[in-house]
């Protein structure tokens, strides 16, 4: 039997979740993205495009690196704090504070190996076991398959990953090209609409817009036909 009461507690508690994150945003204190994965899969390379920073001519594992980026949103700018993570196991108590204090989590594997998605897998179980949830939504998670350009190198099913992550896990889902800069930007849009910060800078600017005075064009052509006219040539 379905236990109504409980599922509402939980999507109550989901809500609730998010909203701190948001107003934590809204006061100020700056959304704390934390990327995971596998050593070799292109988080940083993910990042430096983010940043637009050089493309790494060599892989040089990561210990723990903190970038600031400047997201923009509708006009409104919302400054993340990004940390770049080790894709060894040799820092476990490093990555547990960082799962402990991180907002959004982006979770990256190569679609050209399967191992690289299993560890994916097993960090996401991590996330949730050390945040101590019970409803998997209320992290705000987003799983992404780097190295899309490798097609014909595929392991990794984009079909069945993405009915995974976003039927039975509920986090969002991107492909993506480090190499060739494909869907950058979207993935970090993803992570903010996961914590629903995207939504509310949108309705924030929709609400500043709206406060703002009417002008009437009226004035400037008191011919209807005029101004449909115009307003198709721009």
């Amino acid at each position: 039997m379905v236990d109504f009461e409980r599922m509402s507690n939980l999507r109550r508690r989901s809500f609730m979740a998010k909203a701190t994150i948001t107003n934590r945003w809204k006061n100020g204190i700056c959304p704390f993205v934390v990327v995971f994965g596998a050593s070799g899969v292109g988080k940083t390379s993910i990042i430096h495009q983010l940043l637009n920073k050089p493309w790494p001519s060599e892989h040089k594992p990561t210990v723990e690196d903190m970038y600031s980026y400047n997201y923009d949103e509708s006009g409104s700018k919302i400054q993340i704090n990004i940390l770049d993570t080790s894709g060894q196991d040799e820092y476990p108590a490093m990555r547990r504070v960082a799962i402990q204090k991180a907002d959004i989590f982006i979770l990256i594997f190569s679609i050209d190996s399967e191992e690289s998605f299993q560890r994916v897998s097993t960090i996401r179980d991590s996330i949730l076991e050390i945040q101590n949830t019970e409803e998997q939504d209320m992290v705000p998670i987003v799983i992404v398959g780097n190295k899309c350009e490798l097609e014909e190198s595929r392991q990794v099913s984009k079909a069945i990953t993405e009915s995974i992550v976003t039927m039975d896990w509920q986090h969002g889902f991107i492909e993506v090209s480090a190499k060739d800069r494909i869907n950058i930007r979207q993935i970090f849009t993803t992570a903010l609409s996961q914590a629903d910060i995207c939504h509310s800078v949108k309705n924030a600017e929709e609400q500043r817009r709206t406060s703002l005075p009417v002008q009437s064009n009226y004035s400037k052509s008191s011919n209807l036909l005029i101004q449909k006219r115009n307003s198709c040539k721009t």
